[in-house]
Formats: C-alpha cells, structure tokens, sequence
C-alpha cells in the first residue's frame, strides 16, 4: 500500500456515542489519495474495542485514565503516518472535500492550512449559543478566518512539529492557542480557505453547555499563569477585586461585542439568530468566568503552599 498523504487524528474522550459521525464522514472524502485515520481513543468507555472491532483500518492509540487534549493530539501526531497531520474533533462531521482542499492548499506551498467550521446544530437554542461562543472566529468568511489573532482549526506540515516542538500537556484546554502563537513567531507560511469545512455537533444539553464553557474557563487561567497568555482576564497575580472586575465584566462584554462584529462582518444574515440567543451566550460567558475565578484560586493556594514551603525551608 501507498504511504498516506495526509493523516487525520482524532481525539476521542469517551466517545462511543459519537466516534461513528467523524468516521463516517472521513470515509465520504472524495479524496483519490491515500489517508490513515489515528483516534486517540482515552476513558472508561469502550471506544477503543469497539473501533478495533468495526473500523479495522483505523489505528487506535488506547489510554485507560483521560487524556486532555494537549497529550492526547501530541500521542496522535506520534502514530500518524502522513507528511500532513490535520485534527478532527470527536464531534465533528467533515465536508467531503475536506481533505481535498487541505491538502491542494498545502501543495500551494503553506506549512498550516486553516478552515472554516460550520453549526452542526443550526435548530436547537443552546447548540447555537454554542457555536456562536466558541466559533465565531471561525464562520465560513475569509475575511473573518484572515482576522484571527491566533488562528484555530489547522493542519500542519510534520515539519511545523519537529522545528517548534509538541504541544503544551500542562492545560486542560487551550493547548492549540498555546502551539499555534509559535506559529506567529516563526517563518511559517500560513494559509486559509473558507471552503474547507467541518460541521460541529454543539452540546444541546443547558447543564453541559454550561459545564463546557466553566472548564474552558479553568483552561484560560492556566494559559495566563503558565504561559502568560494575554487575555482581557488579566494576570495570574492580580488581586481579587480586580479579576473579579475582568472576568465578569470586562471580558465578558469583550467577548460577546467582538462575535457580533465578526458575525456581522462575516454572515450579517446571522445576526438575529446571535441576538436571539444572546441569554443563552451570556450564560456560558459567565460560566467561563466562574471557571477563571476557580482557576485564579488554585493559582493562589499553589502559591501560598510554595511561600509556605520556602519559608519552611529557609
């Protein structure tokens, strides 16, 4: 058999229940040249057994405690065979011509290639909100892809991995935002193709909506403290009236204003969907929030124990 071209990773947490949608839509590519699918399958579901009994020609990375994402992409981008390595998400449903335009993109001569991603849950109240908070720099719009600060949604040429290093493993979330501002900082060339799309099956559960979005709040704390990510919530030491300021209101409003922009700029036909679900948004914007001011805590307990220690110590 021919070596693939490009390999798609797929990054599976207790996944069962929805592994078979990207699968199936990976097997719908209307690519003529060879692929190889890597899902890096980790829980206690099983995932892993029941991708080696009904999709054989998979390759399954297996881990039976949680991988969050920054291992987890790291473990697929080690199995994949491909000289391009693009990423899937487990609740993702890609085009047909997904892997298509990638790579005819990559053989422009781009290192990373970024696409668009479209709402794989257009009727449903609380997956619209969903994807409008998540993905509004992401709506089929070149202009609005060509605006991002720190681009999302990529595949990469191998060599990007081996010249920059692996991804951060020390996040919950935000690990792609960590990895993809190095490449801002290299010589990379980076191209974007509204054309390239995927669906995304947006949580339509209030509660896990809601859980998602605190989680991602958690993440966005680690980045700052860790990796100094700059964002409208502030630095990891600053007092507690002043995050509280950020986190609830300044960032929140930041975040909501900035959609509507790029959702006006990039599909105005959206916008009454966006104002009509705006509680909703608002709901997982403060949820986020309470998720930084969770993260802010554990940073200021860590801190005291290490002051505690040091002087302990000394």
């Amino acid at each position: 058999m021919r070596e693939p071209v490009i390999s798609v990773v797929i990054c599976a947490y207790n996944s069962r229940a929805r592994i078979d949608q990207p699968l199936d839509s990976l097997a719908a590519q209307d690519l003529t040249e060879p692929f190889d699918v890597i899902v890096v399958a980790s829980g206690e579901d099983d995932t892993a057994e029941y991708l080696a009994a009904e999709h054989p020609s998979v390759t399954v990375v297996r881990s039976h405690g949680r991988l969050h994402p920054g291992p987890a992409r790291n473990r697929g981008v080690g199995a994949a065979r491909g000289e391009i390595i693009s990423f899937l998400p487990d609740d993702g449903v890609a085009r047909p011509d997904w892997l298509r335009r990638r790579l005819a993109k990559h053989r422009e001569g781009y290192d990373v290639v970024g696409g668009a991603i479209t709402n794989g849950t257009p009727r449903h109240p609380v997956g619209m909100a969903g994807y409008f908070l998540e993905y509004s720099a992401l709506i089929p719009s070149d202009r609005v892809l060509s605006e991002q600060e720190v681009p999302h949604c990529l595949s990469y040429r191998r060599e990007v991995f081996d010249r920059l290093g692996p991804f951060p493993e020390d996040t919950d979330t935000g690990e792609d935002t960590l990895f993809n501002r190095r490449l801002l900082e290299s010589s990379v060339r980076i191209a974007f193709d509204a054309r390239i799309q995927l669906a995304h099956q947006n949580l339509r559960s209030l509660g896990g909506y809601v859980r998602h979005q605190y989680e991602h709040g958690v993440g966005l704390m680690q980045c700052v403290d860790r990796y100094q990510l700059d964002s409208p919530v502030g630095r990891a030491d600053q007092p507690l009236p002043l995050l509280l300021w950020r986190s609830f209101f300044a960032y929140p409003v930041l975040r909501w204003w900035h959609a509507l922009g790029r959702i006006r700029r990039g599909r105005p036909a959206w916008v009454p969907a966006y104002l009509a679900v705006a509680p909703i948004v608002w709901a997982g914007l403060w949820a986020t929030s309470l998720g930084v001011l969770h993260g802010w805590r554990r940073v200021e307990h860590s801190d005291g124990i290490a002051e505690l220690r040091s002087d302990e110590s000394g």
